[in-house]
């Protein structure tokens, strides 16, 4: 067929824009919390970005502009990845602190450097004080072990990636853990793709169009910055599946080894979604032998981290606590289930949030990868694989849990970027013929990535997360002995109150909502302490009022609650006829 005739597949991009239009439609449906917020704030501003680019590189492309590599097969050497890993790596790190405001702004990534701190002590669980331990709730106890009235506390997720970002931290900074770990999935899934495609000169291109939309995807780079656990699934997963890929014994073993972590990361489902299909892959290859190992091991894996909340579960239940939802992973599915609702709008916004925050051409290449892949299985096994691995967290995670909360992209197909991208080379391999006609327009949606739509995403996350970082560093300045902010004060202010472990900050956070009675705990609060020469200051209180909140108020365009002013009028007394003195926040 000639590639210049006229039956270039231009359906894929024809897909991508019903796609997005069905999404955004969809999306539209809610306004289920987060969601809905991150919806109107930047995915529908994010659809007309790409849009833009998208008849941007085409004008560029008529007008004749050019741009290096126009015509040319690309081949990616050990050099150039070394330097486009370090790029991440840089761009990675430097935007935790430059773009995020080295802010952890979500419950998740709060959650990850509290157990790196608590692991980093060699504990498995904080023990509270005994004043602690009848209100601690009120220091904020979601995702954490749903014990009341618990004589120590932990979170509620398995340990890996607090324990990886303790093991970097004993050599470097702590917020290189999210930056390594995209680096290395950038890595592992060029070393995949040749492993799965070979050294033919369209193999190496291909691999070379899925490095460099992963590279270039913010999904990748903006959760890379964070402290979320899903860059190391992406590490892990795409690790695993160059390691699976060799077929030797002692790959096996080593794939084995990694899923031991891979599935302890976060939470036990994310990993072994991802491996599920190549185990089924053995089954149809008759590799009776590999399929037997993996499946006794990963068997065994499931059964020990299964096991896991158990061990933490203990530790932090007294003889005065109580189990407030089963701790368990069964009861907590089945307690998510029997309140699950609006999958579909839910789901429409996860997918539309993830493709926004793709580099350009990924996902029409994505799609024609699929196409290609479910249309053909028995041409490809290892596509129907990937195409499987991509599949099933959207199906799975549509059922169970629509809701993702905070996250850059769509986080619960974080693990399986590395797939999209594999499929989206896997697309671009089945264009050869066509590659003359769309190299240039691929050459000029990538830059129009890097130059435009990065920048514009990087922004958002900054706008995201700066107003809470500065209400956060104004309470650690107030220089008070605690401070009280509730979950209705402003969007998501309920992540303002966040503690160390060993409950060392000051101030310590406390939510309003979670305190049943104001008297009780100023007189519990509200001792005199005495300094070293012998005096006694009053404790003192921050109570952030209704302006400490205009910068998060206006980031959502919403309008100053009254409930913190409420507050400082109703429970401010309670608290100094106790003894304390109070810091109003303004």
């Amino acid at each position: 067929m000639s590639a210049t005739g006229p039956s270039l597949p231009i359906w894929p991009l024809w897909a991508w824009l019903a796609a997005m239009l069905v999404m955004r439609c969809g999306a539209a449906l809610t306004n289920y919390e987060i969601t809905g917020l991150l919806l109107k704030l930047q995915d529908r501003w994010l659809v007309l970005v790409q849009l833009g680019c998208a008849g941007g590189a085409m004008l560029w492309m008529r007008a004749g502009g050019r741009v290096p590599g126009d015509g040319a097969l690309w081949r990616l050497s050990r050099r150039s990845m070394a330097l486009i890993a370090g790029a991440v790596v840089a761009v990675c790190w430097a935007g935790h602190y430059g773009v995020l405001a080295g802010y952890d702004l979500s419950r998740d990534e709060q959650m990850a450097s509290f157990d790196a701190g608590l692991y980093a002590s060699q504990h498995l669980a904080a023990p509270l004080p005994l004043l602690w331990q009848a209100q601690a709730n009120a220091l904020n106890l979601l995702f954490m072990l749903p014990v009341g009235h618990p004589v120590a506390w932990v979170s509620g997720y398995l340990p890996g990636n607090a324990l990886l970002r303790v093991l970097v931290g004993l050599v470097a900074d702590r917020a290189l853990t999210g930056p390594l770990a995209t680096g290395i999935a950038v890595l592992a899934t060029w070393g995949a793709g040749r492993r799965m495609w070979g050294e033919t000169p369209l193999a190496r291109d291909a691999t070379a169009v899925a490095v460099l939309v992963l590279a270039a995807s913010g999904m990748a780079l903006f959760m890379g910055m964070t402290a979320y656990a899903m860059p190391a699934h992406l590490a892990a997963n795409a690790v695993w599946l160059w390691l699976f890929l060799d077929g030797r014994w002692r790959t096996d073993f080593a794939a084995i080894a990694l899923g031991i972590l891979a599935t302890g990361l976060h939470q036990p489902l994310f990993h072994p979604l991802f491996v599920a299909p190549w185990l089924a892959l053995l089954l149809a290859e008759r590799s009776w032998g590999r399929a037997a190992l993996f499946g006794a091991a990963y068997g065994a894996i499931g059964l020990f981290w299964l096991w896991w909340p158990h061990v933490t579960m203990g530790l932090v239940i007294g003889p005065h606590s109580t189990l407030e939802v089963g701790g368990g992973y069964v009861s907590r599915l089945l307690d998510v289930l029997a309140h699950n609702q609006h999958n579909l709008p839910l789901m429409a916004a996860n997918l539309l949030r993830f493709a926004t925050w793709q580099a350009l051409p990924l996902v029409p290449l994505l799609i024609y990868g699929l196409w290609r892949a479910l249309a053909a299985p028995r041409q490809d096994r290892r596509a129907l694989a990937l195409a499987a691995g991509f599949l099933a967290p959207i199906v799975v995670m549509g059922l169970i849990l629509p809701y993702q909360g905070n996250g850059f992209g769509y986080r619960y197909l974080h693990q399986a970027l590395g797939n999209a991208a594999l499929l989206a080379g896997y697309g671009w391999h089945a264009l050869a013929p066509w590659h003359g006609r769309l190299r240039p327009l691929l050459m000029r949606a990538m830059v129009l990535s890097v130059m435009v739509l990065l920048p514009v995403q990087g922004w958002m996350a900054h706008e995201l997360y700066a107003p809470y970082a500065r209400a956060s560093a104004r309470l650690d300045a107030s220089g008070a002995d605690y401070a009280i902010v509730a979950q209705d004060d402003a969007p998501l202010a309920l992540d303002l109150v966040l503690n160390r472990a060993d409950l060392a900050n000051r101030p310590i956070r406390l939510t309003a909502t979670e305190i049943d009675d104001p008297d009780i705990l100023a007189a519990q609060i509200c001792q005199a302490k005495a300094d070293h020469q012998g005096a006694t200051p009053k404790v003192t209180i921050a109570m952030p009022d209704e302006p400490f909140y205009d910068g998060i108020n206006a980031l959502f365009h919403t309008p100053r609650q009254g409930i913190a002013a409420m507050r400082i009028a109703e429970d401010g007394p309670s608290y100094t006829a106790a003894g304390c003195r109070i810091i109003v926040l303004r």
